[in-house]
């Protein structure tokens, strides 16, 4: 047996109920993923009345971010493992924050298809956000008008707070769960 599968093996050893928590983490994930697919599936695919259910949708997505990012702080803290719980809180937010500028970005491309290089799909528009989160810009589907690049710079500027303040609320969050965590085992033992 190699000297590493040893070692992670007796560090799983000394954490009872992480692998449980892992296992939790990635089904929450997972049905937070579908759930956010399910939703930016329903967006309409043409201009009609239905840019109703688009507005309707980033209202529903504005409030699950906000009750789940307060939801997932509180956990944080209170988690067996706050640093698995963090990453988990931070994937979440990202996700639900691209599905909120998809969702503008359809409505935008429904709008006027001239919006963008592309008319956008909720998929592609999912792949938009995502690669303007990243800051990759392929150029493969842009921004070509006012209206969308004042979105796009919007999402870059929440971007950076996202990755700044959001990723910094958790990790704060964790480092105090772990100090709890700490001082309860201390009061225990």
């Amino acid at each position: 047996m190699s000297e590493n599968f040893k070692g992670a093996r007796d560090e799983l050893r000394k954490h009872p109920g992480i692998v449980r928590e892992l296992l939790l983490v990635v089904l929450r994930t997972a049905l937070l993923f579908l759930l956010v697919a399910l939703m930016l599936g329903l967006l309409p695919k043409e201009q009609n009345f239905q840019t109703l259910g688009v507005i309707s949708g980033m209202v529903v997505l504005s409030a699950v971010y906000i009750f789940r990012f307060f939801r997932q702080l509180r956990a944080v803290g209170k988690s067996r493992f706050p640093n698995i719980r963090a990453a988990e809180a931070v994937f979440s937010s990202a996700i639900l924050l691209l599905a909120f500028f998809s969702s503008i970005y359809v409505a935008i491309s429904l709008s006027d298809p001239r919006s963008f290089t592309e008319t956008l799909t909720p998929f592609s528009a999912m792949y938009f956000s995502t690669t303007v989160l990243a800051t990759v810009g392929f150029g493969d589907i842009a921004p070509s008008t006012v209206p969308a690049r004042w979105v796009t710079m919007i999402q870059m500027f929440i971007n950076l707070v996202f990755i700044g303040v959001v990723v910094r609320v958790f990790a704060s969050a964790a480092k105090k769960g772990l100090i709890n965590k700490k001082n309860t085992q201390s009061d225990q033992g």
